[in-house]
């Protein structure tokens, strides 16, 4: 069974500049311990 789905990445020369000056971002020691604070898990609605 084959299925198709979004290809996931930069498509325009833009986002791949985008891309390529992230590498260089610097993240601040809050914005960091933001990021790592765990994920809680919630119940899922509106799906059988």
């Amino acid at each position: 069974l084959l299925r198709s789905g979004a290809a996931i990445g930069a498509s325009r020369e833009e986002q791949l500049d985008e891309l390529l000056n992230a590498v260089d971002l610097t993240l601040k020691p809050e914005q960091i311990a933001e990021l790592e604070t765990p994920y809680k898990q919630h119940p899922v609605v509106g799906f059988k």
